[in-house]
């Protein structure tokens, strides 16, 4: 029988991502209750019957009352709002997070308004679809998913602990990142591309009205494009909310394709040459870069104090080098008030790196395989 992290789990928002939220959190068990609540009656009626929660509360403080985990589900300019209106009815020790692809935003607001006897941890699953709705939700949308956590300095360890442990047994990939370094990378691998593919697909429904283009579409235009098809609402609040990451990236992609009018322009075949192969070769390694050998685990075993920002040191030092932590664990803090905290790392190189840098730290750091011998 899957042990229990928390009793009662609090799903606002019961969409897309809510909705295979609670889906993920019943069909894996490490929640005994996943209780919903959705503005729309429609959304939250659809949530119960289709299971992705137990019950439906009436209200968002009721709900905020009741569990000792709560996620905020909504589109990233709403999430203030909502963090305001429950931030009263929030019992000491609960934690709260979020699932807003920008991160910056609502942790300054999350400061401002949660309890300092609750604990909010921000989050973003670097998963979705550009369908919308609760008749979408997958209990497997988060199996091998990046799930990126950002911790405060003040992060209690065992509110992150926990969190981080129910995170990676929905079979996510569990990454830590300073808010604003989360915001500058997510406005080139995610936020960026819907606005190429939005302006593409504008493109190309001009030229549509000079020939009937859009009855020729190859494979590849429908592959890159199918993300323009995502809810323009949803986008205008995520590409407003970040906009000052999304402007520099834009920039600097613009920059990248004023050159390759330049090369066209010039009749330039060898530097625009070198541009494609510079991208082919990227993107045939991108995939082995990734890929991770699960039977190559490692445990880093370091004492941690039992004080506020510990947590939040640890995990970002480790991600901020690119490198995954595939589970955490912290030992309950000793007499001592020290506890040990456990990370577990694929690949040798990579655990031996995250050690190096924790030790200069100041850190005590032992290395050992999670399996055989040590």
């Amino acid at each position: 029988m899957t042990k229990k992290i928390y009793e009662t789990a609090g799903i606002l928002g019961t969409g897309l991502i809510g909705g295979s939220l609670g889906m993920a959190l019943r069909g894996e068990g490490s929640v005994a209750k996943v209780v919903g609540y959705d503005a729309d009656r429609h959304m939250l009626k659809e949530a119960v019957r289709r299971g992705a929660i137990d019950d439906a509360a009436t209200d968002p403080r009721e709900l905020a009352s009741s569990c000792e985990l709560v996620i905020v589900a909504v589109p990233v300019r709403s999430a203030p709002g909502v963090l305001a209106r429950i931030a009263r009815h929030l019992r000491p020790g609960t934690t709260v997070s979020d699932v807003g692809s920008v991160k910056s935003g609502i942790m300054r607001a999350a400061a401002e308004v949660i309890p300092p006897q609750c604990h909010f941890i921000g989050g973003h699953p670097l998963t979705g679809s550009e369908q919308r709705g609760v008749e979408f939700a997958d209990p497997g949308l988060f199996q091998g998913a990046y799930y990126v956590l950002t911790p405060t300095e003040e992060c209690d360890a065992e509110a992150y602990s926990r969190l981080h442990a129910l995170v990676a047994s929905l079979g996510a990939r569990v990454v830590a990142m300073d808010p604003a370094i989360h915001d500058r990378a997510v406005s080139v691998i995610s936020h960026l591309p819907h606005v190429m593919a939005m302006g593409l697909m504008n493109l190309a429904l001009r030229r549509a009205e000079e020939y009937p283009l859009l009855r020729l579409v190859a494979g590849g235009f429908r592959d890159v494009t199918r993300i323009a098809a995502s809810d323009p609402a949803l986008w205008l609040d995520i590409l407003v909310e970040n906009r000052e990451a999304v402007k520099d990236s834009l920039r600097e992609l613009i920059e990248d394709l004023e050159c390759i009018y330049e090369f066209l322009d010039n009749g330039d075949e060898v530097e625009l040459l070198a541009w494609m192969e510079r991208a082919s070769s990227g993107r045939r390694n991108l995939a082995p870069a990734l890929r991770e050998s699960l039977a190559e685990l490692y445990v880093l075993a370091l004492p941690v104090t039992d004080r506020p920002g510990v947590i939040s040191d640890v995990t970002l030092t480790v991600g901020e080098m690119g490198i995954n932590i595939d589970d955490l664990e912290l030992v309950h803090p000793m007499e001592s008030g020290q506890g040990i905290l456990h990370l577990t790392i694929t690949g040798q190189e990579a655990s031996r790196r995250a050690a190096v840098a924790l030790r200069a730290k100041g850190y005590r750091v032992s290395v050992r395989k999670a399996l055989g011998e040590d």
